[in-house]
């Protein structure tokens, strides 16, 4: 079982300057088995180094035996740092303390202890005299600090407040040897010590250390609490060893408040309240940057402070308090496997004050733009309340909790709280209360998360945005550029010369409103200003962001209301970057405004925003035809369209771009299916060329063949039919009758599904089909007759968008084709390149079911059945070279449309009977060709081939080019 070694940090005054320093925790630290120091041996000559031995395969590693589980009682004490700050909570929102320097004025700080490895970044003595042979840590008292501070989780124990944070160790305090070789000094103590703690200062400035712990102090039991030193002159000195480090270095000093059980802290400590000589500075300018911490009774008493604790006396409004009984590693241990038993149990303020700075990093790192001002208010205003109610001289604002700071400030009890950031937005999560306000300048977003903020001072949104729900009491303005975006409940007046924004569910302003000649008032109607007192309107403008729910024709909402009076009129009525189908106007009441709607015919608004496409206005079109099944609906009082249909128009009204508008339109357009249908058509055009190509090739002699060929594949007569990409296969069996001519069947497989660019859409289309043919041939003349036949069922998802909305809808479907086709040409060979021009006819038939789509929230599509007839004139080439083992393909067809009918089937939304013909970018009724060409390379001798081939269309059936590369092994 593990065990535990109690140290207490013994209060006893010295006459060195490192008792008289370190007294505030006592001596250096006593361990009831103190190890016996061994005199080093005499290094041995070092031996000729022998022929290094062949490294042998390292072993699978073997998984770590997992630790014992402690006793829960143990447990808890391993963590009392760490539970008694409520640092958890911290800790699971990703904070550690990263990128923050903390300096530790102390004993040294061993840089290579076990759970300070690669922290310790500076390692500063400041003695009279140092002693090459001194070890980093003349006492361990610093190390055990740093650990607090900064300690990563070894074995049992569980880490440091801020385990992300690095170190700056500036030892200050001479080892015994040392102070046994140090010469005596003339002169003022307190000169010499100041002028030391300058340096200390001056240098952790200049490596950016903004936070510095002090477990340190000058009194001890022994002074009765009396005063160290009586002067105001040396109350100077001290205030000017810190005033760069807290004034012009933004830092953050932070103090013991003693272990004398004095009801006041330490004279250094509570050195922002002490008086200085008139016209010196004064010691007061320090408070900003400055925090005492006295100890918590952690283990037995958490709400009491330690029996041998100093008390936050005059320095409680800079006050807290923290555990001070903890757990750390021996301060000597440099290896996790040398830890075992060396858990010391620790008792001081020495330790509740790094618990404080390792929570200033937390809170710096969450709002990196703070003041050392506003860290500590935070640090102070979201302390655990203990003792008497509110800050009192005990307790100061009571107990540490990081978990509740790095949510943000919690009390404005020290005047105005000034913040200025850029390009961010951060929030604050705690309810604030307190005498103070708020000025936010910077064009960043300050987001106020608490949902019953109570502090009285004036809220001055100067730049950027404000957020909030709740403003308590406070009196507001909102100064030109500046945005204030409010919801609930605010306590008193609001003057708008920028814009006020109203939150979901609009605002209650419990004083008066002013709006100036450049003010705005931002809402989605529906969302309405109330105003318990008088509103004044000077000008500025209504702007509609959009409305919650759906816009009919000729609707009144009020969009401001005053229970006192109402005076004047907005100046204009604006509409923000969402795009609102529909346009309004501005009216008043003795106590109200109010905005009417009308509604925008869609195809007009379309147009307007550019979007002027044959798909997407089509789309308009029957989104227009819903729209007005809706408005007569609400002008009826009810019908049969149900509320998510109509919400879903509402969404579709107010897309928050042009760009959206479009993306919408098109989506609704149902455009996939006749993308589909194309494919259908594309998958028979193939199985026909695929059939010619493949009786192109001269006959070797046998009259009976059965034969196999892939379908698709770019430059092999067809893979990607725009939205949809293409793959298969054809089966044959043919003879060679004795007049020459060849007469055959053959049957596949072609399947489609949506190529990578086709976003949104998913699904397949499975292409079953039959051929019988026959060729005659004379001399180097053909003419080829095809007749095909065959099935298809479909599967296609769509995904619809609706304004900022999105939705799916499903569809399953069959149909099925026959195709007839004659092809006349020239077959020439010379040596290893063969040419065959063509001429050709062709009609297709393709009849498909009519479906429902399932889904889309009313926007999806029921299509009735149709049956398109496509007849089409051909005029092509193909040709084949082989040089060096390489076979080189191309052809080449010009697909003229002659006739076609049914492929614009008709087609309306599922909550509505509005039937239009859907309509696609990609027409397989236009006109047409492909050029295509590709590269078959024969691998080893298992006949394994590698093709590559690219393929365009052109034309009005244009759908770009395709690229691929295919690897098809023989047996």
């Amino acid at each position: 079982m593990k065990t535990m070694k109690t140290i207490f940090a013994a209060r006893t005054i010295l006459a060195s300057a490192l008792a008289a320093a370190l007294s505030a925790c006592g001596d250096p630290l006593v361990r009831s088995e103190t190890p016996t120091p061994t005199t080093p041996t005499t290094p041995t000559t070092p031996t000729t180094p022998t022929t290094p031995t062949t490294p042998t395969t390292p072993t699978t590693p073997t998984t770590p035996t997992p630790l014992p589980a402690l006793d829960p009682a143990l447990a808890a004490e391993f963590r009392v740092h760490l539970n008694g700050t409520n640092t958890e909570p911290a800790h699971t929102l990703g904070f550690t303390g990263k990128g923050y320097m903390i300096g530790v004025v102390d004993s040294g700080v061993n840089r290579n202890h076990v759970t300070l490895h690669d922290q310790v970044i500076h390692n500063n003595v400041y003695v009279d005299y140092q002693d090459p042979a001194s070890p980093d840590d003349v006492s361990g008292h610093g190390t055990n600090v740093a650990q607090l501070i900064a300690g990563q989780p070894v074995e049992y124990w569980p880490g440091g407040i801020a385990p992300g944070a690095t170190i700056f160790s500036a030892r200050v305090f001479s080892s015994a040897a040392e102070s046994a070789k140090e010469s005596p000094i003339g002169g003022n103590f307190f000169e010499r010590e100041t002028a030391q703690l300058k340096r200390v200062n001056a240098d952790m400035i200049a490596a950016g250390v903004r936070i510095q712990n002090n477990s340190w102090g000058y009194e001890s039991e022994d002074t009765g609490g009396e005063p160290v030193w009586r002067s105001p002159i040396t109350t100077g000195l001290f205030v000017n060893a810190y005033r760069d480090f807290v004034l012009n270095n933004n830092g953050l000093v932070v103090f013991v408040s003693g272990n004398e059980a004095q009801p006041q802290p330490g004279q250094l400590s509570r050195l922002p309240s002490l008086p200085t000589v008139e016209g010196a500075p004064s010691a007061a300018d320090l408070e900003r940057g400055w925090l005492v911490v006295a100890a918590l009774d952690s283990l037995d008493h958490p709400d009491q402070l330690t029996s041998y604790s100093n008390h936050c006396g005059i320095a409680m409004h800079y006050c807290l308090a923290a555990p001070g009984d903890v757990v750390v590693i021996h301060n000597s241990v440099t290896n996790s496997s040398s830890v075992d038993d060396e858990y010391y149990k620790l008792q001081g303020t020495s330790f509740a004050a790094p618990l404080v700075s390792g929570a200033a990093a937390l809170v710096w790192e969450a709002f990196p733009y703070f003041s050392n001002d506003l860290v500590r208010q935070t640090l102070l205003g979201t302390a655990t309340d203990l003792g008497a109610p509110g800050v009192d001289e005990v307790f100061g604002y009571g107990a540490l909790n990081v978990g509740k700071a790095v949510l943000g400030p919690a009390k404005f009890d020290w005047g105005d709280v000034q913040v200025s950031f850029d390009d961010r937005r951060s929030t604050w999560g705690n309810d604030i209360t307190g005498s103070g306000g708020l000025i936010k300048r910077g064009t960043g977003t300050l987001v106020l998360g608490g949902s019953n903020n109570q502090y009285t001072g004036a809220t001055q949104v100067l730049g950027g945005t404000l957020q909030a729900s709740s403003l308590g009491a406070s009196a507001v303005s909102v100064a030109n550029t500046a945005t204030l975006i409010g919801s609930g409940r605010f306590g008193g007046a609001v003057s708008n010369a920028g814009t006020l924004e109203l939150g979901k569910d609009g605002l209650k302003v419990q004083g008066d409103y002013t709006q100036l000649e450049t003010g705005r008032l931002a809402l989605y109607v529906g969302d309405q200003l109330s105003v318990a007192g008088n509103a004044t309107l000077k000008g500025g403008e209504l702007q509609v962001l959009g409305k919650r729910d759906y816009v009919t024709f000729n609707t009144s909402y009020s969009v401001l209301q005053a229970d006192g009076s109402l005076t004047g009129t907005f100046s204009q009525l604006t509409w923000g970057p969402a795009v609102l189908l529909g346009e309004g106007r501005l009216t008043y009441g003795t106590n109200n405004a109010y905005v009417t709607l009308q509604r925008l015919n869609v195809s007009a608004a379309a147009q307007a925003l550019g979007i002027v496409d044959r798909v997407a206005q089509a789309s308009a079109q029957r989104v227009e035809h819903a729209f007005r099944a809706i408005d007569a609906q609400q002008a009826q009082g009810g019908g049969a369209l149900p509320t998510s249909f109509i919400g879903a128009a509402a969404a579709l009204q107010q897309s928050s771009s042009a760009a959206v508008a479009a993306a919408s339109l098109q989506s609704l357009s149902g455009q996939s299916h006749v993308a589909a249908a194309a494919a259908s058509l594309d998958a028979i055009d193939l199985g026909r060329r695929s059939l010619a190509t493949r009786l192109d090739a001269p006959r070797s002699g046998e009259r009976i063949v059965t034969w196999h060929q892939a379908l698709g594949g770019p430059g092999h007569n067809g893979a990607a039919s725009g939205t949809f990409s293409l793959s298969g296969w054809l089966v044959g069996h043919d003879a060679q009758l004795a007049s020459g001519d060849i007469v055959g069947v053959a049957f596949g497989q072609a399947d489609s599904s949506p190529s990578g660019s086709a976003s949104g859409l998913r699904g397949i289309d499975r292409q079953v089909q039959g051929r019988v043919y026959l060729q005659r041939t004379q001399g180097p003349l053909y003419v080829l007759g095809q007749l095909g036949f065959g099935s298809f069922q479909r599967r296609l998802d769509r995904q619809l968008q609706l304004g900022d909305w999105n939705d799916w809808t499903s569809s399953r479907y069959s149909g099925q084709f026959w195709s007839g086709s004659v092809e006349a040409g020239y077959h020439w060979r010379q040596g290893a390149l063969a040419l065959t021009p063509y001429l050709g006819l062709d009609q297709t038939q393709l009849r498909t079911d009519g479906f429902r789509e399932q889904s889309g929230s009313g926007f999806g599509l029921q299509v009735q059945s149709a049956q398109a007839t496509r007849s089409q004139l051909l005029a092509g080439v193909r040709t084949e070279w082989r040089w060096g083992g390489v076979q080189w393909r191309g052809y080449g067809e010009w697909q003229q449309t002659l006739r076609q009918s049914g492929l614009n089937p008709q087609a309306s939304f599922t909550a509505t009977s509005s039937w239009t013909p859907l309509v696609a970018s990609s027409w397989p009724g236009r006109s047409g060709g492909v050029l295509g060409l590709s590269m078959v390379l024969p691998v080893g001798v298992t006949a394994g081939l590698w093709t590559m081939g690219l393929e365009h269309y052109f034309g009005t059936r244009s759908r770009g080019e395709s690229l691929g590369l295919r690897y098809q092994l023989g047996f």
